[in-house]
């Protein structure tokens, strides 16, 4: 008699520097969004501030990710208010869909009222979700940017808004433009940005493989894909960010969490 044992073998998610790739779990850095026409269109997730960032930079709070969103000039929506639908992404952490966390809104260099000049005239906005679910941990924070028009436009996209929106949030790290039609999965960035009394230093690495290159089934394609360039260009900004300066009271601690 053969005694035959059976092993049940754990789950892995496919890990970067910093991330799970959420397509190795069901995911996807496609987003969900709700009314489209057609039915079923999807927004890119085009930004990821990588899980080896500092650990404070990856906290939640106004201290934490949000002063770090400061430091770029986005801030959170004009008196806290939300119109429209909310996305969903499901990032394969194992909490399927998930309604984004926040939108977060270029400023125009006025914190407390310049996303209310953003929302109306438009410009540059992201929403964003965090990778903390059991099936894989990483605390990264995913970001959907885009570009988009003036509310009276009814907050279309402009002309290539995914690739330029995530490029230009790059530029403001780096304080210089980025060459959107030039950039392959080896062009890197790096820069200084500071508020409150911290200063941030990130480093920025393109990828591609986790994004399709294509206009097919995204939100807005026709008018934001334009002489033969996709609407998606299928790259990913991945950006580690440490701190380098902190106020006498900021926080002490560089990334304790254990991500991988």
């Amino acid at each position: 008699m053969f005694l035959v044992l059976f092993f049940v073998l754990p789950f892995f998610c496919a890990a970067f520097d910093g991330f799970f790739d959420p397509a190795s779990n069901g995911g996807s850095l496609l987003t969900s969004v709700p009314d489209t026409f057609p039915p079923g269109q999807h927004e890119p997730v085009n930004l990821i501030i990588s899980g080896d960032s500092d650990s404070d930079v990856l906290q939640d709070t106004s201290e934490g990710l949000h002063n770090y969103f400061l430091s770029l000039s986005f801030s959170g929506e004009c008196f806290g208010q939300h119109q429209g639908n909310r996305q969903q992404a499901d990032l394969g952490d194992g909490k399927g869909l998930v309604n984004e966390t926040a939108v977060i809104r270029y400023n125009y260099g006025d914190p407390t009222l310049g996303t209310c000049t953003e929302s109306q005239q438009g410009g540059n906005h992201f929403r964003y979700w965090i990778q903390n679910g059991s099936s894989a941990d990483s605390g990264a924070v995913f970001m959907a940017v885009s570009y988009e028009k003036s509310e009276a436009e009814g907050h279309d996209i402009v002309v290539n808004g995914y690739n330029l929106g995530r490029d230009y949030i790059i530029g403001n790290i780096t304080g210089s433009a980025i060459p959107t039609l030039s950039l392959t999965n080896s062009s890197t960035f790096s820069g200084s940005t500071s508020s409150s009394g911290f200063t941030y230093s990130s480093t920025v690495t393109y990828l591609s493989g986790l994004l399709p290159n294509t206009s097919e089934g995204i939100n807005h394609n026709l008018t934001v894909s334009v002489d033969n360039i996709n609407a998606v260009d299928g790259l990913v900004a991945l950006v580690e960010v440490k701190v380098t300066t902190r106020p006498s009271n900021g926080s002490t601690s560089n990334n304790d969490n254990g991500n991988s």
